[in-house]
Formats: structure tokens, C-alpha cells, sequence
């Protein structure tokens, strides 16, 4: 199971706005002054797509985890029940043969109809035995298939963090440098992460 993205975008953002202070008050450039506010917005709005994105990534995958934890929990109970009837085969067994002693050495005992009928109790529990595991089992794969559906999805938000962690670091390095080939590339980025939180939201991935 994948580990939970643990992003606050909030740090990326307060660099961008202190360089953008910064400038600010150093550079008398108003167009570098209009660029540097473009390059705090960008940013401010890169983290709430990474913000968004990691909330979804993170609820996805403890769901996911939860359905993995029902459907071991479900595996153990077929297990038992598993376990139930290969007891009570093992009893039907016995009592079949205590039936065939019976009958080879005390013809019209009373005791045959006696283990006779235990037997086919046994029998009739062993069935209802397997009913019952498989009834798990097949609620165990429910679950396991369910948890799939939840980490594919999980996924393309992960991605998402991923890309506009990168987008935000380099709007910062942008920033810091006064490079805006560096936030172009940042921008790319950027709509790269947007992809995969629209893939995210629409169950794509």
C-alpha cells in the first residue's frame, strides 16, 4: 500500500510571497513587479490543486486499506468455517465406520440407527458449512476488488502532487532567480498535475 502523500503547500507559497515582497521593495521595474504578482498567483493556485489533490490521494488510499483489512477479516472467518467442516467430515467419517463395525459384528443393533443418524447430521452441518465459506469468500473478493478500484483511483492524485510539487518548486526558483523561462516550465508542469487531478475526478488513470 502506497504511503499517503504528506504535502503542505503552504511553505511553498510563503517563499513565493516573501521573494515577491522582496522584489517588490527593491525593484523599481513595474512590469517585473506585474510578473512577480503573476508568479504568486500561479503559485497560490498550484497549491490549492495540490491541496485538493493530496486530500483526495490521502482518503483514497485509508479507504483502500480499510476494504484490505475487511476482506482479511472475511478470509479468517471462511477459514474457520473451512476449518468447522473438515471437523465435521472428519466426525461423519468416524460415525460411518462405527456404522460398519456395528453392522459386521452386532447386526440390528440399536446403536447403528443411532451413529447412522449422526452421521448424516454431520453431513447435512458440513454442508451448511460451505455454504457459508464460500458466502465469505466471495464477500472477501468484493472487498479485494473494491480496494483495487480505490488505489487505481488514489493514484492519478498522487501523481497530481507529485507534478505540482515540482510546478510550485520551480514558480519559486523562478521567482528567486527572475527567470521566466523557469516559470514557463513551471506552468507546463502545472497543467500536467491539472491532468491528473481531472483524470483523478473522473475515475480515469
Amino acid at each position: 500500500m502506497p504511503d499517503e502523500v504528506d504535502f503542505d503547500p503552504r511553505d511553498a507559497c510563503e517563499a513565493v510571497e516573501k521573494t515577491h515582497h522582496h522584489h517588490a521593495t527593491s525593484i523599481a521595474d513595474p512590469k517585473l513587479s506585474r510578473w512577480m504578482r503573476l508568479v504568486s498567483l500561479s503559485t497560490a493556485m498550484l497549491a490549492v490543486v495540490a491541496a485538493i489533490a493530496a486530500l483526495e490521494s490521502a482518503s483514497l488510499a485509508n479507504e483502500a486499506l480499510l476494504e484490505q483489512i475487511r476482506a482479511a477479516q472475511l478470509q479468517a472467518r471462511a477459514s474457520d468455517e473451512w476449518a468447522f467442516f473438515q471437523a465435521k467430515g472428519l466426525k461423519a467419517h468416524m460415525a460411518i465406520q462405527t456404522v460398519d463395525l456395528l453392522s459386521a459384528n452386532h447386526p440390528g443393533s440399536d446403536q447403528t440407527g443411532k451413529y447412522q443418524q449422526e452421521a448424516d447430521r454431520y453431513r447435512r452441518e458440513q454442508t451448511e458449512l460451505e455454504t457459508k465459506a464460500k458466502e465469505f469468500e466471495r464477500q472477501r473478493d468484493e472487498k479485494e476488488h473494491e480496494s483495487q478500484r480505490l488505489m487505481h483511483r488514489h493514484h492519478p492524485f498522487a501523481y497530481c502532487v507529485t507534478f505540482t510539487q515540482i510546478a510550485i518548486a520551480l514558480s519559486a526558483i523562478a521567482a528567486l532567480t527572475s527567470r521566466r523561462p523557469i516559470w514557463y516550465a513551471s506552468m507546463l508542469v502545472g497543467i500536467v498535475g491539472v491532468v491528473f487531478l481531472a483524470l483523478g475526478f473522473s475515475g480515469g488513470g
